[in-house]
């Protein structure tokens, strides 16, 4: 065991999109962007890490290069996951995907998961991401393919509005990190787990049953949530909880 703080890669988020530049004044025509909310960084070092961000790159041999200097790893929310990857055509409802960061990502994320033992968090799409890479597969719409749910992604909410309860499994990890059989979260994700991927088991569930926390069975840190913990810390200090048992992880962990 060591007492020095734990490095966190934090997977960045891809654009293509010109006017990023031209918005902030920092770039020129022609240029593509790696962006992270600032939210990530904020939560895990409040919670005790060292963030990094992991850029995309044109070889996902360049990520799987930087692990040996990693504690643990989070994989962030951004766009729509290409549902090819989980066998499926595209159909009316989804949105905007990035084939580039999909394939970085998907191959990033198996490495992770079958040579090394990084503590793993997944937030949003890296539930998503956990869920396809695994063999599982989504909704691409919940508004299409579910009956009965709730919105899930309300226009221009505040980050921090927690729209909705989740119910907490007992004798879970999320019990054991909140403490509590329910708490309310954030919602801001129009897509979500319609099966499993191998190895996993949902512990967290919004009222109209859709997942919104899971966990990899065994004792290895390997979780995700639906919602978004990091945009909540500031004002309650309960959702920073999930960061600290992440870090408290990345601390201990065996590979190091």
């Amino acid at each position: 065991m060591t007492s020095k703080k734990p490095v966190i890669g934090i997977c960045a988020n891809y654009s293509t999109d010109e006017k990023v530049g031209f918005k902030t004044n920092l770039g020129m025509g022609g240029q593509e962007w790696q962006l992270l909310a600032n939210d990530y960084i904020f939560a895990v070092e409040k919670a005790g890490g060292i963030p990094v961000i992991l850029p995309i790159t044109e070889e996902v041999t360049t990520s799987i290069d930087t692990l040996n200097i990693l504690d643990g790893i989070l994989f962030t929310g951004g766009s729509d996951i290409d549902p090819q990857y989980y066998g499926e055509n595209p159909n009316y409802g989804l949105q905007a995907v990035d084939i580039k960061r999909d394939k970085h990502e998907i191959d990033l994320i198996n490495y992770v998961l079958t040579y090394t033992e990084l503590p793993i968090l997944g937030i949003c799409r890296g539930l998503q991401l956990l869920t396809v890479a695994t063999g599982g597969k989504l909704y691409q719409d919940i508004r299409l393919e579910k009956n009965n749910s709730l919105n899930h992604s309300i226009p221009k909410v505040m980050k921090n509005h927690t729209s909705h309860s989740v119910s907490i499994q007992e004798n879970s990890l999320f019990h054991d990190v909140f403490k509590q059989t329910e708490i309310r979260v954030n919602s801001f994700h129009h897509q979500a787990i319609k099966e499993l991927g191998a190895g996993f088991i949902k512990t967290m569930n919004a009222p109209d049953g859709i997942i919104e926390g899971i966990e990899k069975e065994g004792s290895r840190f390997i979780c995700a949530v639906q919602w978004h913990p990091e945009t909540l810390i500031e004002n309650e200090s309960i959702y920073l909880k999930l960061f600290k048992k992440f870090i408290e992880k990345c601390k201990n962990n065996p590979q190091k």
